[in-house]
Formats: C-alpha cells, structure tokens, sequence
C-alpha cells in the first residue's frame, strides 16, 4: 500500500510516537530523553526526541523524523513504520489491502482541515467496566451509545465518549478519566458550523 510520508507526518507529532511505542522517558518542555530500548547502550541519556526537529539515537549514531523513530525503535523499515503509524493513528484500516494501483490515501480528508466523513468505531471499547460505573454511565446505556473504557490506544486509560453530528456521523472521541454526570445528562449530538467557500 502507497502511504504519503509527507501527509502522515504533518498530522504525526513526536508526541504521537513516544505514546504510540510506549517509550518511557523523562519530558522536559518539547523534548524527551531517556535509554535506547533498541540499542540498550549508551546510558539513560541515550536517546533525545524533540518535537518540531525529531530524534536523535546516540547509541545507534542514528537519527531524524517520526517514521524514522518508528523503524529505529522497532527494528523495521521506514515502510512498515509508516504503516505501523498510520493504522495506529487509524487513518487506514488495520488490514487494508488496497492495491497501489487503485490510488491509496491513508491520510483521510478530516487530517487535512476538514470535516470527519467516516470514524471508525473503537470496537475494542469495554461497555461492562469499573470506570464506566464510576463515571455514571450504566452498562446498557454505554452499549448502546458506543462508549466504553479504552485499555489501548491514544485514550488508553480513560472511559472514550463518542461525538457525532447531527446526521449520527462519528467525528470522534473525547477520554473522560475523573468527572461525574449530572442527573440529567442526555446523549447530544454536536453540530458544527459548515465553512462557506
């Protein structure tokens, strides 16, 4: 499958990747560092991320953009990197198949600015969890408005709540992880001013 390098990474920050691969490292400002996890050399200051400017493996004497991290860290090619980034950002399916011929665009037109046409479902979202209860949502309601507890991904750790526009058309999530409903709350649909050319 084509991925666009160029378009994957201006809607990628470092941020974005240190999250993506778990890497734990100590943040100061725009910049972390911390030990190489694939070089295991170098010391606790071994790998420099900044955002804006990209990484730097000391270890490695390796360095340069977010695809570029990904291979380092995992060890693969920039081309199974970018795709490793551009499933994980959901921005083309997980097993998409898409001949080059036919003209792949992984990054959708809602990463360029504009509206969200299609979202997909975070299917792995937990209806029956401790966070979900807490928060006030019963089992059946959170089931039947798509929320749930997220144990992966970028909302990993928080009860994801679906936002959708008026036509019922997912645009997304927001992570809840401490509030509590009040006694009338309702599922809303929100909607959005439409830009005029």
């Amino acid at each position: 499958m084509f991925i666009d390098f160029s378009e994957l990474k201006a809607v990628t920050t470092m941020a974005d990747i240190v999250s993506m691969l778990g890497l734990k490292l100590r943040q100061s400002g725009n910049q972390w560092r911390g030990p190489c996890p694939t070089c295991k050399a170098g010391g606790d200051r071994a790998l420099v991320i900044t955002e804006g400017k990209g990484f730097y493996c000391f270890s490695g004497n390796t360095g340069g953009d977010q695809i570029a991290l990904v291979a380092h860290i995992k060890d693969v090619g920039a081309k199974d990197a970018a795709n490793a980034i551009a499933t994980w950002k959901a921005l083309i399916p997980r097993n998409n198949t898409v001949p080059r011929s036919q003209g792949a665009v992984p990054v959708p037109e809602s990463a360029r600015g504009e509206e969200t046409k299609k979202f997909p479902p975070l299917a792995y979202l937990e209806c029956e969890h401790p966070a979900v209860d807490a928060i006030g949502f019963d089992a059946a309601f959170a089931k039947m408005h798509g929320i749930g507890y997220a144990g992966k991904g970028i909302l990993r750790g928080t009860v994801a709540v679906p936002f959708r526009d008026e036509t019922g058309v997912l645009l997304g999530y927001i992570g809840i992880t401490d509030a509590k409903l009040p006694p009338t709350f309702t599922a809303n649909v929100v909607a959005f001013a439409k830009k005029s050319a």
